[in-house]
């Protein structure tokens, strides 16, 4: 059996003006992990054939790379929604499981 987990992170920006918080803006980006590095390789190529490109900056742990172009998304998209279309629709995983406090998703996919 293999697992993947859609890992999310997020990034709190606090905006102040001589000590007083004006603003607080959260960004979040998410990172996919396979027990199986195979598993990797063939979506990031899945990523390339369909014009995006997964690029994960760990150093700073967000996401610097571009969606891929999947017909069935045409409004908001996000990572998120990539990675599990990918691993339900594509790959032959299932859920599993959530990380808590809401960090992520676990899938698995047994071998044949």
């Amino acid at each position: 059996m293999t697992t993947a987990k859609i890992i999310r992170h997020r990034h709190k920006y606090h905006h102040y003006l001589n000590d007083d918080l004006k603003s607080v803006k959260e960004e979040t980006f998410f990172k996919i992990i396979f027990s199986d590095p195979a598993e990797f390789e063939f979506f990031k190529k899945w990523c390339l054939d369909n014009e995006g490109k997964y690029d994960y900056d760990k150093e700073n742990s967000c996401q610097r790379g571009s969606l891929p172009k999947i017909e069935s998304f045409k409004d908001e998209i996000c990572w998120c929604d990539i990675m599990t279309y990918y691993l339900l629709h594509i790959s032959g995983y299932r859920f599993y499981s959530t990380i808590h406090p809401y960090k992520g998703e676990v899938y698995v996919k047994s071998e044949a």
